[in-house]
């Protein structure tokens, strides 16, 4: 998929103007198709290819990302490449669900899955403002361990009618996870760029 392979490069570009630390790494993930509401008069999105998500494991890394990362932030990415728009959102463990080594009990087991269950829907997520006719097209959400620390990966696939339009990505879950205090986030497309944080009160980036 374009976008996909498009994001890492751009991401970093900007990520280290607001402490993005190193390129992504490959998370767990689990996948889900779009559902939800769709606009009248709106056809449906896509219907996706299904995989079967990997088998969790733990990832063995000392450094980088998973020990430089901060407790209470997260970032999140917007690319757009073409009519696809894809999100790219990670966070501690330790911000979402308090704890961030691999799960040890099924209460910790049972944290994680409702976790990446929660990220996972379509839509879920992020809101794009509906003048741009973006429909979610695939999800990914998954959890990687390493050097005493864990993180929460997810990744959202749109198809937009009219990517041009898009001027506001609001983040949803704030209010859910209220240990998570602040979100790192940039929109990039071929002709835009916007970054700025987003605070429980504040949720939304303005795209210019």
């Amino acid at each position: 998929m374009r976008a996909t392979r498009a994001v890492p490069a751009l991401i970093c570009a900007m990520l280290l103007a607001v402490a993005c630390d190193a390129p992504p790494d490959p998370a767990n993930k689990d996948m889900a198709a779009p559902g939800g509401t769709v606009e009248p008069g709106r056809a449906p999105a896509p219907e996706p290819q299904m995989a079967e998500a990997p088998a969790e494991h733990d990832h063995e890394e000392t450094g980088g990302r998973l020990e430089a990362h901060e407790h209470g932030r997260a970032t999140l990415a917007a690319a757009v490449d073409g009519n696809e728009l894809t999100f790219t959102f990670e966070a501690p463990l330790a911000s979402l669900v308090g704890f961030e080594h691999a799960p040890e009990t099924d209460a910790q087991t049972e944290a994680l899955n409702t976790l990446k269950d929660v990220f996972v829907v379509p839509g879920s997520m992020v809101a794009v403002n509906p003048s741009a006719g973006c429909l979610p097209l695939m999800t990914t959400s998954g959890t990687h361990f390493g050097g005493g620390h864990g993180a929460l990966e997810v990744e959202h696939v749109y198809t937009c009618e009219s990517a041009d339009r898009i001027d506001s990505i609001e983040f949803l879950l704030m209010d859910r996870y209220p240990q998570l205090e602040s979100i790192d986030a940039i929109f990039l497309s071929g002709t835009r760029q916007s970054a700025g944080e987003l605070r429980p009160g504040s949720p939304a980036l303005k795209v210019r």
